[in-house]
C-alpha cells in the first residue's frame, strides 16, 4: 500500500511529493509535470500558459528554486494600454502619464475622495472606494469586467489586498521577506530560468521526485476499498491522498459523497480562457513584459510578451506573444478572435503589422482561475472538511479555490506535505 498518493504534478504537487520523498506515488495525467505553470513550443516560439514570472515572499521558496534552476533576474517592465496610449503600470500610479488632461483631472478628483475601503462589502465596492470614480471609470472597473465578468458585487473583497497596488500617493512596494503576498510595482525585480521556459522550472523539480507516473489520468476513488483507478487501468492502494485536482471534479470520482456536499462544491465558480498564441517572424522590437488592457478594441485583458523574459528566449529567431481572453463576457469565433487580436496588438504598437504574425494557435484552459465570491471559503472549509475525514487533502490554486501563483502553491504543497 502507498503511504501517500499525490494526485497532480503541478507546483502543489511536486512540493508535497518532494517532501513527502519515499512516502510519495506522484499521478499526473499529462505527459508532464507543470500544469498551469507549464510551458510549451510552437513553431520556434515559447509560451508560457497564462505568462508567469518567480516572485515571491516566501524566503525558503527562493533558495529551494535557486538550487534547482538558474535563474535570469531583471526589473519587471509593464504596461496598462488604456485611451490608446500605453503608460506604466499600474494605472493607479501613472494615470498622470495620459495625454488626455480631462481624463487625468477625473482621476485626480475622484482619489480626493477616496479611502483604504475598510468593511467592504465587496470587489466593486472595494474598487470604488480605493480609488475613486475616475480612477474606476477609465481603467480598474472596465478591467475588472472584462476578467471576471460584468457583476463585480458577487465577488469579496478580502483577496484584493495581496493583487491590488495601491493609488498614486500610497507608499508600497513588493514585499519579498514576508510570507504574504503584496501586490506588484513596477519595476519590481523577477526571475525567470535562464534557459527555456517557466515550465523548465517544474521540469527540473519532477526530476527530483521519488516516484511519479505520467499519464495517469484518475476515474475512480474507492474511499471504503482504499484504492484509486486511473484511466490506464491500473490500481494504487493508499492510506492518505494529496490531491491538487479541482474539488469538483476530485468529488465526481469519489465514492459515497453525500448528496450536500456534491450540491455545495458545484456552486463553485471559475473562469475559463482562450489563450491566443502568435508566433512572430522576427525578435519584437519592445522590452514589455506585460500589458494590462481594459479597452475594448483589444480582447485580452492581459498581453505577455515571453522572450522579454531573459536573454536566451530574447535571442531566439522567433518570437512568442500570448493573449489571455477571459471567457466570462461570451466567447467570439476562432478567426475573430485570432483577427481581433492581432488588430489589436497593432493598435498597441506592439506589431508594426500584422502580417508580422506566421503562426497561430487558440489554447482553451476550461479552469484558469477560482472566482473568490462570497460563499468560496464556507463551501470549501466544507468540503475539504468532509474529504479529511477519509484521508484526503487538497492543496493548490484548485484543490483550495484559491487565487495563488505558483511560488504559493510550491510553498503550501511543501507544507502539507510536511504536515503529512
Amino acid at each position: 500500500m502507498n503511504e501517500v498518493l499525490v494526485l497532480g504534478a503541478g507546483p502543489a504537487g511536486l512540493g508535497a511529493g518532494l517532501v513527502l520523498g519515499k512516502r510519495a506515488l506522484v499521478l499526473e495525467q499529462a505527459e508532464q509535470a507543470g500544469g498551469l505553470s507549464g510551458s510549451i513550443e510552437f513553431e520556434g516560439a515559447v509560451f508560457d500558459f497564462g505568462g508567469h514570472s518567480f516572485h515571491t515572499p516566501h524566503p525558503h521558496v527562493r533558495r529551494w528554486l535557486a538550487n534547482t534552476v538558474e535563474w535570469y533576474e531583471q526589473p519587471r517592465d509593464a504596461r496598462c494600454f488604456s485611451h490608446a496610449q500605453m503608460i506604466r503600470y499600474p494605472f493607479q500610479k501613472h494615470f498622470r502619464d495620459l495625454d488626455e488632461a480631462a481624463v487625468v483631472n477625473d482621476c485626480e478628483e475622484g482619489l480626493q475622495k477616496a479611502d483604504a475601503a475598510p468593511n467592504s462589502k465587496n470587489f466593486g465596492e472595494f474598487l470604488d472606494r480605493r480609488f475613486g470614480a475616475g480612477i474606476g471609470r477609465h481603467f480598474m472597473l472596465p478591467y475588472n469586467r472584462k476578467l471576471w465578468g460584468k457583476d463585480l458585487e458577487r465577488l469579496a473583497p478580502d483577496w484584493a489586498a495581496e493583487r491590488v497596488a495601491a493609488p498614486a500617493g500610497a507608499a508600497e512596494a513588493f514585499d519579498e521577506q514576508g510570507g504574504k503576498r503584496t501586490p506588484l510595482q513596477d519595476g519590481t525585480r523577477v526571475a525567470y530560468p535562464a534557459r527555456g521556459g517557466f515550465g523548465s522550472i517544474m521540469t527540473a523539480l519532477a526530476r527530483q521526485l521519488h516516484d511519479v507516473r505520467y499519464r495517469e489520468s484518475v476515474v475512480s476513488i474507492d474511499l471504503k476499498a482504499r484504492t484509486v483507478t486511473t484511466r490506464s487501468g491500473h490500481e494504487y492502494s493508499f492510506e492518505r491522498i494529496v490531491s491538487t485536482l479541482p474539488l469538483q471534479r476530485l468529488l465526481r470520482v469519489c465514492s459515497s459523497v453525500p448528496r450536500e456536499i456534491e450540491q455545495e462544491v458545484e456552486l463553485l465558480e471559475c473562469l475559463s480562457l482562450d489563450v491566443v498564441l502568435l508566433v512572430v517572424g522576427h525578435p519584437v522590437d519592445t522590452a514589455i513584459q506585460r500589458v494590462y488592457c481594459a479597452d475594448d478594441t483589444v480582447p485580452a485583458h492581459k498581453v505577455a510578451l515571453n522572450h522579454n523574459s531573459s536573454p536566451y528566449l530574447r535571442a531566439l529567431p522567433r518570437h512568442g506573444i500570448m493573449a489571455e481572453v477571459s471567457l466570462a463576457n461570451g466567447r467570439p469565433s476562432p478567426r475573430e478572435l485570432i483577427d481581433w487580436t492581432i488588430g489589436g496588438l497593432v493598435r498597441m504598437g506592439i506589431l508594426a503589422r500584422a502580417d508580422e504574425v506566421v503562426a497561430t494557435r487558440i489554447v482553451s484552459i476550461p479552469q484558469a482561475y477560482p472566482v473568490p465570491t462570497h460563499a468560496r471559503d464556507r463551501i470549501v472549509a466544507k468540503v475539504r472538511g468532509w474529504l479529511a475525514e477519509h484521508g484526503i487533502y487538497t492543496v493548490g490554486r484548485f484543490g483550495e479555490w484559491a487565487y495563488i501563483n505558483s511560488d504559493e502553491a510550491l510553498h503550501r504543497g511543501a507544507a502539507l506535505g510536511a504536515r503529512l
